[in-house]
């Protein structure tokens, strides 16, 4: 499957239905009353993390991906049905960053972790809802709100608490294949994994995911070969192993190889190298290679792990340290996390939003002023203009953020039209 851990998406939930005008007409129910029910709320989308998505694929050409709307009322006091929420299932590590405004939205860490990223519009109520003491025969109702709408960037990094890092040929998928449950295709080219394999350790009672993270080359931090594609991906890990061959025919200058790896970690971020690094020479089955493992050892101060993946030497005492540095740094994350919400949380009151800043008239022509207005874009969706209760329930909520007096303070006579989204409204004396 090609790798693909990047893509745009426009996503819109659903609009509410509408609620309805309607009215019991039956025989042995004078005066029956107002019956018109509300209509359903629209269809959220949910995003889910799944464990068993590793790429971003299946969604790199659904350009827009659109909930459906809540039904209308129904007579009778029924509300509408609601609209389907879409579930959207996105691979571990996927970071999800409002196109518009480049603000991190959520990151989906965990599997069958759910975030509703855009919710359905409430549904309108119809004219039953409205009946009160002082009105028995409402002829009130309203449109359902608008879907939330959203452009988003989908940004993959592979979740994993081991990341195996090296040259092409070090040994990566022989190794991963060896101590977790995946195997990978193995070949002899320069990119054997292309794409970043996860797979599972399970050490006693705990459970390791590792990471066979496609080989690097010189210049990847510049993007050479599939550098970024692939350096992005090492971020979220845990620890690094850092994987070299011992064979003479994979390294002409070993030393060289072994800061290639450091020099292309540093340059893409240098956050990558204050991670815990164990380092594994590999292939040590081959002859030839003590003169290697005698270069390694002079230039490194932490141990050398020399094993053969292929026969499973000196691979166990690897996996055993690796498993110690996890447990070390779970508990790190357990203690930082009690600290944090150990503090004391403030709590600030929310302030009622004042929509009067909000308005403002321009004049168009001697003698029409258009409205713009956040709560009035609202309610013109929301209010019909189609009964008396609603028109006279619409010119309440112009009189809220006092509408027509602002007109008038900045020069509008009386029998001058206000533009309201598509409405006309005269100014009256």
């Amino acid at each position: 499957m090609q790798l693909v851990d990047e893509c745009i998406i426009n996503l819109k939930a659903g609009n509410g239905g509408n609620g309805i005008v309607s009215w019991r007409r039956e025989a042995n129910v004078p005066m029956g009353g107002p019956y018109g029910g509300n209509g359903g709320d629209g269809g959220n989308i949910i995003l889910v993390g799944d464990h068993n998505v590793n790429t971003l694929f299946e969604w790199r050409n659904h350009k827009s991906i659109v909930a459906p709307n809540g039904e209308n009322g129904r007579t009778a006091k029924e509300t509408g049905r609601r609209g389907e929420d879409i579930y959207i299932n996105l691979p571990l590590g996927t970071s999800i960053y409002d196109l518009n405004t480049n603000e991190l939205l959520v990151d989906l860490l965990e599997s069958g972790q759910t975030f509703t990223i855009c919710e359905g519009g409430k549904g309108g109520r119809g004219n039953a809802f409205f009946k009160s003491s002082f009105n028995r025969a409402p002829t009130l109702h309203e449109n359902g709100d608008l879907g939330e709408e959203k452009i988003v960037i989908l940004k993959l990094k592979y979740v994993a608490d081991v990341g195996l890092v090296g040259l092409p040929n070090a040994g990566k998928s022989t190794l991963i294949g060896k101590i977790s449950n995946v195997k990978s295709k193995i070949g002899n080219y320069q990119f054997t994994t292309l794409i970043p394999i996860l797979g599972t350790i399970q050490v006693n009672n705990a459970k390791m995911v590792i990471a066979d993270l496609p080989g690097l080359i010189e210049g990847a931090a510049a993007g050479k070969g599939l550098g970024h594609e692939f350096l992005k991906h090492i971020e979220r890990c845990s620890i690094l192993i850092h994987l070299i061959s011992l064979n003479p025919q994979d390294n002409d200058d070993i030393v060289h190889s072994y800061n290639i790896i450091n020099n292309e970690l540093r340059k893409y971020s240098k956050a990558l190298l204050a991670k815990p690094i164990i380092l594994a020479a590999n292939k040590s089955d081959i002859n030839g290679t003590q003169e290697n493992i005698l270069k390694l050892k002079k230039i490194i101060k932490n141990k050398l792990h020399v094993i053969s993946a292929l026969n499973n030497s000196g691979v166990k005492e690897l996996i055993d340290e690796t498993y110690q540095m996890f447990l070390k740094i779970q508990d790190e994350n357990k203690i930082k996390l009690l600290n944090k919400t150990a503090k004391t949380k403030i709590i600030e009151l929310k302030q009622q939003k004042d929509f009067t800043k909000d308005l403002k008239i321009i004049q168009v022509q001697k003698d029409k002023w258009q409205v713009e207005s956040e709560y009035m874009r609202y309610w013109t969706n929301k209010i019909p203009l189609d009964t008396k209760d609603n028109i006279v329930r619409y010119n309440q909520k112009m009189q809220t953020i006092k509408v027509e007096t602002t007109a008038k303070n900045i020069g509008a006579k009386p029998g001058d039209t206000l533009l309201i989204y598509g409405n006309e409204f005269t100014i009256d004396k």
